[in-house]
Formats: structure tokens, sequence, C-alpha cells
């Protein structure tokens, strides 16, 4: 205990002695203060309290947090806004879409896609749905971090599990952690139990910008129309050629030509910005206003190797107008075609930096050569069909077989007027007893499930090596089809001529081009010759068609010429039978002949499976005819290879 001795003192020192005890006692109180915070500081409280010598280790396990948050928000950035991808849902053969895209062995989930039924679905993540992922991943690392370094300094560290709380903003993200950590070293001990911290990162930028091209994507559908601009310029559409010689459109070239069409101009595609510099004016054509400048790196990008559909539709074989006989006052001849195209594939949009990736993967979709329809910005599925394809209320049971009767599994639509629905597919299964027709290995590829109710309505079956088959049936009152696909058999084709003396049969050399056609009921082939050497066929009968063709260099001028006819007059007068003189320029082009018809013929025949599956090659026996010199002789060649006979020779 102090004393204080006052006797002898004036007043004012009594004062000062007071104020001295007073300031003692703020002294104490603030130590005692600093003491309380020292101790929470030390028992769990702020971070700050860290002695000096254990800062290292509790830097160290922020620094662990920070990197594996960076590791979360990577995967975010590279799988579309996801940590945690939806689950696979697969696509099917006929729609070769999942809902992921594979990217260099990484799935990435696409925001907008076509499901295997044919549905127009999206998945795009929300932002709470990201930070709640990034939740996740870090507080399952809570307690991985590798504190073995220090350990064998003389620290033991035991960190406890936690929550975690994060926040992504435009340039940043704000992460807190609850968790305690707790440090030893020697007889003395620190605790931790909340520790925050943020990030320097563009994810949510990059989303937000990702998030305003793709509703831009929906509604003005700026990458369907490059790819409908792709299809017009990379593959036959509709026009009118100046020929004598059919027009033939083999699907592989087309397919080619659009496969490097989408792949040089999807990948050109840029966003209107300052992030590059255009070297010609005409690369204007590729840049895409989506409604803001944008301001960081953009890919836009397409592979080849990426799962593309692209189906086509229309005669393979345009014919010429102009040849038929009474049209050669014509002067000329002309070929009009017209092909039609479904094409979906994927494109990936990437914003990007030195240090950062945000990616997403959208289905580019051409149905019937025209765009799909625009989307409003909103989450959800939207079916491609029709509306008749939106209710399937009655009951369907399909059974698919080979000849044999051995089940086959196929793919099952239906279609019911103008509409095609995709309704699933036949799977291997075990007898049932509801069968009329019973295979003998006690399995069946069966469907059950529902289609739309229709009068008439058709069940169309299409397996890989089976022709397509439709099954006509009314859903309103039959349940069951039994339909039975027919085998195709690719078999080689060969050229050969009987001598019109002697009759002896010898090879057909040196023919610049043939067209074979096969007409069925149901089932068709044209064969372009030499670029296709065999012909698929299935059991049928058909109607076959050969026209040979040789280089030509017939040229025909053009020429103008004043042609007049009688109408009826206008008026009564028309009514009564009158007629007046009316007369017209017409105006004939030039024409170079460059293929011109050497040969051919046509017959009928039916060929059974049984010659299919036994035969190795077909040999075509077919008329020859000299080479024309005019259009007179030209057309005298299209009526002899309409009038000839052809013969076909099974080996």
């Amino acid at each position: 205990m102090m004393n204080i001795n006052t006797k002898g003192h004036s007043k004012s020192t009594l004062s000062s002695l007071k104020k001295g005890q007073v300031t003692i006692f703020i002294i104490v109180a603030i130590v005692l203060v600093v003491g309380v915070v020292a101790y929470f500081a030390l028992r769990g409280g702020l971070s700050s309290g860290v002695p000096e010598d254990m800062r290292p280790v509790y830097d160290y396990y922020i620094s662990c947090l920070e990197e594996t948050a960076r590791e979360g928000v990577s995967l975010l950035g590279e799988q579309g806004g996801y940590i945690e991808v939806p689950e696979f849902e697969a696509g099917s053969a006929y729609i070769p879409f999942s809902n992921q895209l594979s990217f260099f062995g990484q799935a990435v989930p696409y925001w907008m896609y076509v499901s295997g039924n044919n549905f127009l679905k999206e998945q795009v993540p929300k932002k709470k749905l990201m930070e709640s992922q990034l939740n996740d991943y870090v507080e399952e690392r809570l307690t991985s971090c590798d504190f073995s370094d220090f350990e064998a300094m003389g620290y033991d560290v035991y960190v406890e599990a936690g929550s975690v709380a994060s926040s992504i903003s435009e340039n940043k993200i704000s992460v807190g952690v609850s968790n305690k950590i707790n440090i030893f070293k020697d007889d003395r001990t620190v605790s931790v139990s909340s520790h925050d911290f943020s990030l320097s990162s563009k994810l949510g930028k990059f989303y937000n910008m990702a998030l305003d091209v793709y509703d831009n994507e929906k509604e003005t559908m700026f990458l369907e129309n490059y790819a409908l601009d792709v299809m017009r310029m990379y593959a036959p559409v509709d026009g009118v050629d100046l020929s004598c010689a059919p027009r033939i459109f083999v699907d592989e070239v087309i397919r080619k030509g659009l496969y490097e069409g989408l792949d040089v101009n999807m990948n050109s595609i840029k966003l209107k910005g300052d992030y590059y510099k255009l070297a010609s004016e005409e690369g204007e054509y590729f840049v895409k206003d989506v409604g803001f400048d944008v301001d960081e790196n953009v890919n836009v990008m397409y592979n080849t190797q990426w799962p593309t559909k692209i189906e086509i539709y229309g005669d393979r074989v345009a014919k010429p107008v102009g040849t038929q006989p009474g049209l050669s006052a014509l002067g000329f001849c002309y070929v009009p075609y017209h092909l039609v195209y479904d094409i979906s594939f994927p494109v990936m949009i990437q914003f990007y930096d030195e240090k950062e990736l945000f990616q997403f993967p959208v289905s580019v979709i051409i149905d019937n050569s025209q765009a799909r329809e625009a989307l409003p910005s909103t989450f959800g599925g939207v079916d491609l069909n029709s509306e008749v394809c939106r209710y399937e209320n009655a009951d369907l049971t399909v059974y698919t077989y080979d000849a044999e009767l051995e089940p086959v599994e196929a793919r099952i639509q239906f279609k019911c007027l103008d509409s095609v629905c995709e309704i699933g597919e036949t799977r291997i299964a075990g007898l049932s007893e509801n069968s009329e027709l019973r295979t003998q290995n006690s399995e069946e590829a069966v469907y059950k499930g529902t289609a739309p109710q229709c009068v008439n309505g058709f069940v169309v079956v299409s397996a890989e090596g089976y022709a397509t088959e439709k099954y006509q049936i009314s859903t309103n009152s039959e349940s069951v089809a039994n339909i039975v696909l027919r085998k195709e058999y690719n078999i080689p084709i060969n050229f050969v001529n009987s001598n019109e003396v002697s009759g002896i049969r010898y090879p057909v050399s040196g023919i610049d081009s043939a067209v074979v056609s096969f007409t069925g009921q149901d089932y068709s082939k044209t064969v372009l010759y030499p670029e296709m050497k065999s012909v698929t066929l299935i059991e049928g009968e058909y109607d076959v068609s050969v026209y040979v063709y040789e280089s030509s260099s017939l040229t025909f001028d053009g020429y103008s010429e004043r042609m007049c006819v009688d109408v009826p007059v206008s008026g009564f007068g028309g009514l009564i039978g009158l007629e007046e003189e009316k007369c017209y320029d017409v105006d004939v082009p030039s024409m170079e002949i460059s293929m011109a018809v050497v040969g051919g013929g046509k017959t009928v025949e039916y060929i059974p499976e049984s010659l299919l599956r036994d035969s190795d090659e077909l040999n075509i026996n077919v008329p020859l005819f000299g080479k024309p010199s005019s259009l007179d002789s030209l057309q005298e060649n299209y009526e002899k290879a309409e009038t000839s006979t052809v013969f076909l020779e099974w080996e």
C-alpha cells in the first residue's frame, strides 16, 4: 500500500498530487484493457495478436486458403461458372450433344444445348450458385494445408473444420472463413478463429460480360446468322446452273465444305471493342455489336472435332431442263436445284487476360435452313418439337427386328401430319409376353413409352446399317408396332459393254463421269462415278437409270430473237375467243457444254436380299453412243438413254 504525506504542502501542491493519482489510475485502466484485448487475441480473437515467431505459420495458412480459393475461382472460369458440374446428360447418335462439351478433356457445361430428346435447354449458373460452390470448395479443404515444414521446426499446428462465406464482385472476391487454427511452440499457444481475405479477380466482370453476350445471342441469334451465311456460301442451297448435264450433290463433299466454312468463319468472329485491330475493312463483317464495347480479350471458337450435326434434305441429282424431247427449240439447258439443311454445332466463347479465363459453350442451331426461334432472357427448357409433339398422351410399344427376326436397337420417331417427334429408342431386353414376333435368342429390342395421339400417323424407325422404315399406326386406337428393318449392303460397281456385232462383253474404261440411280418405292440411291465406286442397296424393286458422260467442247453462241404468240384479247372479246398477237424479245445466253451424254439406259429389277448378301460386285452393262457434235445430237443421245436397256450382272 502506498502512503502519501501532505503536511506542510500548499493547496496547489495537494491538487497536483491528486491529479497524479488520477493519471496513475488511467494508466492502470489502459493496461488492463490492453491485457484483456491481448488475452482474447491469444485465445481466438484477432489475428493481429499472433506473436512474431508464430506469424510465419499463420501467414502460410492464410496463403494456403488464398491458393485454395484461387483454384476454385479458376475452376469456375474454366467450367462455365461451375465447380461441381451438373449431372451428365447423354445425347444420342442422332442428336450428338450431351449437356457438356469436352474441351481438351475438361467437361464444360453448355449454357444452351439440344438434349437427346430434342429439347432446347439452358443451364446458366447464377452468381449465388457460383459463390456457394466456391464456399463448399474451400470448406472441404480447410484442414488440407501441409504444415510439415513447420512441424520439423518444432511447431505443432491443429486446424479445425469450419465455414466459408464468399462474395464475388466486379474485380474482387471477398472471402470470410470461420474456423480455428491452434499453433503451439514450446509452452506457448495461439488460436485464431476467423480469417478474412480478398482476391484480386475479374471473375465477376467476366461472368457479367458473358451473361450480356449470351442474352444477346439468345435474342438476336448472331451465331446462327453467321452459320446461315456459311451454309449459303459453302453449300448448294437454291440455284440454277446453265448446263445440259445433271448437277450431282454428294453428301460427303457438302459436309466437308460446311466443316471448312464453319472452321474459318466462326473462329473469325469478334465482339465490338478495343481488344483487336482489323487487318482490313473486310474484317468488319466479322465484328458483332452485342450492346456494349468489350474491353477484355474474347475468343469465339469452333473445332471441327466437336460434335456437329449436318443433315441434308433434297434431291441429290438435279436433272437438266432443255434436253427433253421437244425442248431443243430453247437453244440451251438449265438445271434447277434446291437443298435444305439441319445444322447444329457448339461454339465456345472465352473472356480472358494474362491471368484468368472465363468460358462457356452454346449450341448453334439451324433447322430447315432457318435459324432457331429467338429465346427470352430466362433460364429453362424449350421443346424444339412442334405443338403436336408436346402432348404425348398415348401409350406406345415398338419392337424392332431384322429379316431374321433378330433384335435391332433403333431410333424411334413419330410423324403426325407435318410434325416429326423424337420419342426414344428401342433397347434390347428380355422377351415380352405381348410380342407377336418372337426371336430365337429370347431377347427383343423394345421401346415402351408414349407418343402423340394421331390418326394415320407413322412410327419412323432408323438404325445404323439398315434402311429407315415407316409403320402406319393410329395411336388413338392402336398401341403396338412390330417393325422389321431391311439390312443395307454395300456392293462395288463396274461398267461393261457388249459389242453389237460379236456380243463380246468388255470393260468400259475412260468414263469421265456416270450417274446411276436406283429408285425404289421407299428407298433410293444415286451413285456418282468415279467419285463413288459402290452402291448401298436393300432388298426391293428398283427403277434403274444410267447416264454416261464424257468431256465436251461444244459451244453455243448466245442470240436474241423476237417471238410472237397469239393471246386472248382483254375484256369481253377474250370471253368470246378473240385473239391478238403479242411479241417479246427473248435473249438466249451463250453456253459451253463441258459434259455430254455418250451412253445410258434403263431397266426395272427386283433385287432380293440373298443376291445382295452373296454378291461381291455389280457389273452394269450399258449401251454407248457417239459423242454429240450439236445440240440436236445431244438431245438424240438423251432420247437414246431414255429408251435403251441396261443389264445388271451380279458376281
